[in-house]
């Protein structure tokens, strides 16, 4: 589970960040491999691990990539359930015009 928290920095000594798909990089810490942050390389998006913070105030707005999980794994009372190909139609066209950005950017 992750908080989404667009534009935050996460910084710190002990963490590693490695390039986890050709468009996005996760961070670790180096120390206990605790999962720190999942962000795409080409964008502004940063979602951090919600077991980080403690505050009762949080809570399951939406699960993500549905088609894709156990059939026992489900979060009761959430209305907001995305399939794999709901988020590629959300996701590809974003990602798409990022990296047609900067390959104009760098030539």
């Amino acid at each position: 589970m992750a908080l989404q928290v667009p534009e935050a920095v996460v910084e710190g000594d002990d963490m590693a960040i490695f390039r986890s798909s050709g468009f996005a990089e996760r961070g670790f810490c180096r120390t206990c491999g605790s999962h720190i942050f999942h962000r795409p390389i080409d964008g502004p998006e940063l979602a951090v691990s919600a077991g980080l913070f403690r505050d009762d105030r949080q809570y399951v707005d939406g699960e993500i990539f549905v088609d894709s999980q156990p059939a026992h794994y489900r979060f009761e009372g959430v209305a907001n359930r995305r399939t794999s190909t709901s988020m590629a139609f959300e996701w590809l066209p974003k990602l798409i015009a990022r990296r047609a950005g900067s390959w104009f950017v760098r030539r």
